[in-house]
């Protein structure tokens, strides 16, 4: 059975849709809300950055694991607004994953900080 977890976080959930410039004709990526303002429990992975320096830029990417109730339509093809971290972006990198409840999902997310 899935250890308790307190979904104490607020996440928008976004999927990635195209859209044309209706000036140019260019086929434009754009970002629509999936979840909007949707409880989730985030908890940074241990360790929670790791950085790298390539090319002269310093690059941090923060790790996360994200829960969620029902859940099962949210892909890899998504990315998550954290607000209760300062709306920081992150991808979700794997998942969705059914939990021992079979009613909670879990994802990978990772953020990225340039610097």
């Amino acid at each position: 059975m899935a250890a308790p977890f307190k979904c104490d976080e607020k996440v928008t959930v976004q999927r990635r849709t195209t859209v044309t410039d209706p000036d140019s004709g260019v086929e434009l990526d754009d970002w629509i809300d999936f979840l909007v303002r949707y409880w989730a429990h985030v908890q940074d992975t241990l360790p929670s950055r790791s950085e790298s320096t390539k090319n002269g830029m310093h690059m941090a990417t923060q790790p996360a694991r994200m829960r969620m109730q029902a859940a099962a339509a949210v892909n890899t093809e998504m990315r998550v607004i954290l607000h209760s971290r300062g709306d920081r972006v992150a991808q979700i990198i794997s998942g969705p994953a059914m939990l021992d409840d079979r009613v909670h999902y879990e994802f990978m997310i990772e953020g990225f900080k340039h610097g």
